[in-house]
């Protein structure tokens, strides 16, 4: 029997405790780069992050963009909510807010796909200082300045090996930040990302696959602390050295693939992956072939939080986009084997 392919994309493993060493001299680290000397809190995730700085500001309105995880739709605070549209590009269109919008509402704005948000969306806020304002860098690793933003919310286990967190990053160093209060199971958020840890070669992907989902349908809104492992590996992991391959790796696909891209032939930052727009029916064949050939691909996102019926755009990008992994565990020949298959049954 032909051994396996190591698999390539899906959660991430724990991050090598040696990688640290290994880079040393290559930068800031994490840590330092999303927060510096700002104040910040560190939580389980960033649903409770931004739950918890929902509930001290207490607003009136919740402007989130209509492309958005339906995870992000805090329990209780529906009633509050309203979206307004993402246009061409996963741009955010905030010509509705700045009209709507009253002096104390919350507008959540995205660095999409990890690129820095544009200088329309810069403008709009800062017609609207009287909002409170935060820019939601889940899928960013390094997306600049965060002008026109009171708060700067990071998910870091969506970009490198870290089992949980969610980091909200103030940038008015005056400014009193809601704390967690509760302690995590640092046991069980772990146990995944350290089982595919143990499995370079991915013979048991059915077990580590298992546990993350087992984490994932868990993971709620609550009061809880990012566990330490995750916190030392923010302040031990130079950014340049997830940035740097992530970058270079795109570039390699989209040497290939540029027909299909969603996003500009040239980013300024590190995209989250590689983004194909296809017809729904190709993206499905597509993602099936990739995933017996053991390279998964992400959708972002099944499920949005805004309603279908007033947002087609949005929701048609969830039948349209797959995400290709291109992130620092692989290098070009990993991208070339992703490269491989998506020409073969693309043609």
């Amino acid at each position: 029997m032909a051994a396996l392919s190591r698999p390539i994309g899906g959660f991430f493993e724990r991050h090598p405790e040696n990688a640290s060493e290994a880079d040393a001299g290559a930068g800031p680290c994490v840590l330092d780069v999303w927060a510096g000397d700002r104040p910040h809190a560190a939580f389980v995730n960033a649903r409770s992050a931004f739950g918890a700085l929902v509930a001290a500001l207490e607003p009136g309105t919740i402007w989130l963009p209509a492309w958005l995880c339906e995870d992000m739709l805090l329990p209780g605070r529906a009633d509050r909510v309203r979206f307004y549209p993402v246009g061409p590009g996963f741009l955010p269109d905030l010509s509705g807010v700045e009209v709507d919008a009253q002096a104390g509402d919350l507008l959540l704005v995205q660095a999409a796909f990890g690129l820095p948000v544009n200088e329309a969306t810069r403008a709009a806020l800062a017609r609207r200082p009287d909002l409170h304002v935060v820019e939601d860098r889940a899928q960013a690793l390094d997306a600049g300045a965060a002008d026109g933003a009171g708060w700067i919310l990071y998910s870091p286990r969506k970009l490198f090996g870290v089992a949980d967190g969610g980091l909200l990053v103030a940038r008015d160093p005056d400014v009193a930040l809601p704390r967690p209060d509760a302690v995590p199971d640092p046991e069980f958020l772990w146990r995944a990302a350290n089982l595919r840890a143990a499995d370079p070669s991915g013979s048991d992907n059915a077990l580590w696959h298992g546990a993350n989902q087992t984490k994932e349908t868990a993971m709620g809104v609550n009061r809880e602390a990012m566990t330490a492992d995750s916190l030392a590996l923010l302040s031990a992991t130079p950014l340049s050295s997830l940035t740097k391959p992530r970058l270079r790796n795109w570039m390699a696909l989209d040497g290939r693939l540029h027909c299909w891209s969603a996003l500009p032939a040239n980013p300024v930052a590190p995209p989250l992956g590689y983004v194909l727009d296809l017809e729904p029916q190709t993206r499905d064949r597509l993602r099936t072939r990739l995933n017996a050939a053991r390279v998964f691909a992400a959708i972002h996102w099944p499920e949005l939080a805004s309603p279908a019926d007033q947002f087609p755009r949005e929701h048609g990008w969830t039948r349209r986009l797959l995400t290709l992994p291109c992130d620092h565990r692989y290098s070009v020949v990993e991208m070339a084997r992703i490269a491989d298959l998506v020409v073969e049954a693309l043609g």
